[in-house]
């Protein structure tokens, strides 16, 4: 009995003597390491399908009209490289200006968008009509010995005021208030509707697509990532309102915002990080 006993303590510690050689443990390592990797690539993989999925939800009509701060703030000049490509497709004027690194040229306020709900007829009659009118009834413009000059006088004062009220010289918070404008009068039932759910939730959408933006490039802004979590349940709470009042609209609405089921009626964790 006791014979048997030590034979077996003996052979268990050959087993671990075999088990325990650092060839086993750097095999060992090998493995675990390919493991760790294999599992690294299968999260990055399933990362890059969630962005894609999510970027071709986004890919709607509504969200695509908004306006985008930081394309449209990207820069007022140009390298003198991009200059002769950029002149050449007519997409900015040939006014040069001497700065480091040699001359750049400032890009035109021509985006097509207008602070203060200016509209786009109101521009026009400004900047063609009301230039050629006053030429023509002004008394002391036609006094001018060179009246082609009084012309071009009246059309850049038109000009200014153009790239006055231009959104390409506005503010963060003037962008904003035009994608609420855009967002009302698209989800808008009748005439002036701003109470409905649908333009609601479309307004704290503009909103949380602020907020993202922002909190993109500060992580640390926990204060902005809170109110971007009360508007994350804002928008839901509307959104199942709507869902108990219209199915249709519901689901209608969903599609417009570039959201899923899951994204509203699942729960709404405050995000460590917007990526």
């Amino acid at each position: 009995m006791l014979r048997s006993a030590h034979t077996f303590s003996q052979a268990v510690r050959a087993v671990r003597a075999v088990h325990t050689t650092p060839a086993f443990a750097a095999k060992r390592r090998n493995n675990r390491k390919a493991e760790l990797e294999a599992q690294r690539n299968a999260e990055a993989e399933a990362a890059r399908r969630a962005q894609e999925q999510l970027r071709k939800l986004k890919d709607t009509n509504f969200l695509n009209s908004l306006v985008n701060p930081e394309k449209l703030f990207s820069t007022t000049q140009i390298s003198q490289e991009d200059a002769a490509a950029a002149v050449s497709s007519g997409q900015v004027s040939l006014q040069q200006q001497a700065g480091e690194g040699g001359s750049v040229i400032r890009r035109e306020a021509n985006s097509g968008h207008f602070a203060c709900r200016v509209q786009p007829e109101e521009v026009k009659l400004v900047t063609e009509v009301a230039p050629k009118a006053m030429v023509g009834s002004d008394f002391r413009f036609s006094l001018q010995v060179m009246p082609e000059l009084a012309e071009k006088s009246a059309h850049i004062q038109a000009d200014i005021v153009r790239r006055v009220i231009s959104l390409d010289n506005a503010n963060s918070s003037a962008i904003m208030h035009y994608n609420i404008s855009n967002a009302v009068k698209t989800f808008g039932r009748s005439e002036g509707d701003s109470g409905s759910p649908e333009v609601q939730a479309a307004v704290w959408t503009v909103r949380i697509n602020n907020l993202e933006e922002h909190l993109r490039g500060h992580n640390k802004d926990h204060h902005n990532r809170r109110a971007y979590t009360k508007l994350l349940h804002k928008r839901a709470k509307m959104l199942k309102y709507l869902k108990r009042e219209s199915l249709e609209r519901y689901y209608l609405c969903l599609k417009q915002l570039g959201l899923t089921k899951e994204m509203v009626e699942g729960e709404i964790l405050q995000p460590k990080r917007i990526v």
